[in-house]
C-alpha cells in the first residue's frame, strides 16, 4: 500500500517494489512526476547560481530513462559532450541536438526518423520533451537559449 501522506511523487518506490506491485499511468501521472523533478532540482541548486557546473554526455541515447537499470539500442549517433552553466539551457541543446540527428529505424523508435523530427515523442507518444523545460525555465531555473561553441 501506498501511503498518500507519505508519498512525495519521486516513483522511487517503483525501484523496491516486486515488479508490477506498482501501477503507473504514464500519461497522467508523469507529467505531475516531471515537474516535481524539476522542483527538486530547482532546490538542490538554490543558492549556487554561478557555482555549478552541468554535463551532459550524449552518447548511447536509449529509448528509456537514465534512471532504469536496463538499456535498449540506441535511437540516434552518439552526438558528444555538452557543458554549460546552465541547466535547461544544456538540456534544451541536447533535446535540439538528439532531434537533429537521423533515427535508428532497428531501435525502438517507431515514428520521426528524420533529421529535425522529435525523437522522444517517436519512442513515447505522449512524451513532451520540452514540458520540463517551459517548467524550469517558468521556477527560474535557467532558460531555454543556447549558444553552441564547438572545441
Amino acid at each position: 500500500m501506498i501511503d498518500r501522506n507519505l508519498c512525495t511523487g519521486c516513483f522511487e518506490c517503483m525501484t523496491v517494489c516486486p515488479s508490477r506491485a506498482i501501477d503507473v499511468d504514464w500519461e497522467t501521472e508523469i507529467p505531475e512526476f516531471i515537474e516535481r523533478m524539476i522542483e527538486y532540482a530547482s532546490g538542490a541548486v538554490r543558492g549556487k547560481e554561478g557555482r555549478i557546473g552541468y554535463i551532459s554526455f550524449l552518447t548511447r541515447i536509449t529509448p528509456d530513462c537514465d534512471c532504469v537499470p536496463w538499456s535498449d539500442a540506441s535511437i540516434v549517433p552518439d552526438i558528444g559532450i555538452l557543458a554549460s552553466k546552465d541547466p535547461v539551457a544544456i538540456d534544451a541543446a541536447g533535446r535540439d541536438l538528439v532531434n537533429q540527428q537521423p533515427g535508428f529505424t532497428e531501435s525502438l523508435l517507431h515514428r520521426h526518423y528524420h533529421e529535425g523530427e522529435d525523437k522522444f515523442s517517436g519512442v513515447w507518444d505522449a512524451t513532451d520533451g520540452s514540458r520540463q523545460l517551459r517548467y524550469a525555465e517558468k521556477l527560474g531555473l535557467g532558460s531555454q537559449k543556447y549558444r553552441l561553441i564547438a572545441v
